[in-house]
């Protein structure tokens, strides 16, 4: 079955501060092989891309290019990786560090110790951890880890956020709480976002549109036109989610 030529689609109109991303010819190769296949992708401004696909994809792959992590075998990619952050499926806490210090780890840049604690105070308390600044990575459960690591990488005030499975390790309760947590910070920051992500639900749930990946290039890019907040059981929300998974099932 050939795929599909990529469709780009526009964002909703809104007020955008993100950086926008251009993907022109991105191709990988590891040796033999190649993991990226002359690859477009274009993420406009402030906008929410979320990146399925089965293991082996390149899903990860194209989001270290885009952070230029690596060196692509060919193509470019236009964006400005200074102002991007990441946050991964790991949180990567220091666990000799109290919950505010790994979070001002994030806030290195920012040389005015009064505006530093100032930030440092208001993630936290955005992302539902205030009262827990003095405790220790180890007393927390996945979850508020996980907030953490969201709070480190916000506190610089990124253009992109870009997250590789960031919800992967958690209960399914906790997972739809911090989708919920990252709909919320990404409605108010307007920062453009990067999600790659096994769970096709959680993809529909948070993606402006969600893009399917297939032997190196994008094989499937739908909008998702449902208006947000969103809810878990949404019929359209499912509807799209039939869609893809029969794409990548090949159903």
């Amino acid at each position: 079955m050939s795929a599909p030529q990529l469709r780009v689609v526009a964002p909703t109109v809104r007020p955008r501060t993100g950086a926008p991303v251009a993907v022109r010819g991105l191709t990988v190769e590891f040796g033999e092989t190649r993991v990226l296949d002359r690859l477009d992708l274009d993420l406009a401004a402030g906008e929410f891309i979320s990146i399925v696909g089965r293991s082996g994809c390149g899903k990860s792959t194209l989001l270290r290019a885009i952070l230029g992590l690596l060196k692509p075998s060919a193509g470019r990619i236009d964006t400005d990786v200074a102002a991007a952050r990441v946050v991964f499926q790991e949180p990567r806490l220091l666990p000799w560090a109290s919950v505010r210090d790994n979070v001002a780890v994030g806030a290195r840049g920012i040389s005015d110790r009064a505006e530093r604690d100032r930030l440092i105070d208001a993630r936290l308390a955005e992302v539902g951890l205030a009262d827990k600044a003095n405790a220790w990575p180890a007393n927390l459960s996945g979850g508020q880890r996980q907030r953490v690591s969201l709070a480190r990488a916000l506190i610089s005030r990124p253009r992109l956020l870009v997250l590789d499975e960031p919800l992967g390790a958690l209960d399914a309760l906790t997972r739809i709480e911090m989708q919920g947590l990252l709909e919320r910070v990404w409605a108010s920051e307007s920062f453009s976002a990067l999600l790659v992500t096994h769970d096709v639900a959680e993809a529909v749930a948070l993606g402006d549109r969600v893009i399917v990946l297939e032997g190196g290039r994008i094989s499937l890019d739908i909008r998702i036109d449902v208006p947000r907040p969103r809810r878990h059981g949404d019929a359209e929300l499912a509807r799209v989610e039939g869609l893809i998974l029969d794409r990548l099932l090949g159903r």
